[in-house]
């Protein structure tokens, strides 16, 4: 909170039938405790760099999943073909 807020917090709280000592010391806690909130507050900058974050290593986890993927279904692909071949080799009359 900034000082001509806090002056009319203050004021406020003295129009309210607060102390003055007493509105001062509430303007000042909320003052600080704003102040400690806004610390802690994510940024734009921060949330987007987050999300770029957490984009890439999708990206990366999608593209290692799908090299797992076709490179299973190659191997797979290549048994399957050589077991027709085998078949083949030994069941053709000769």
């Amino acid at each position: 909170m900034n000082s001509v807020e806090s002056a009319k917090y203050r004021k406020h709280l003295e129009e309210g039938g607060v102390p003055p000592q007493q509105a001062v010391a509430h303007a000042d806690a909320l003052g600080e405790v704003l102040h400690n909130i806004q610390e802690s507050m994510a940024t734009r900058d921060w949330v987007r760099a987050e999300i770029r974050t957490q984009l890439q290593d999708l990206k990366f986890d999608m593209v290692k999943w799908m090299i797992t993927l076709f490179v299973t279904l190659f191997i797979a692909q290549t048994g399957v073909t050589i077991g027709a071949v085998i078949a083949l080799i030994r069941y053709l009359p000769r």
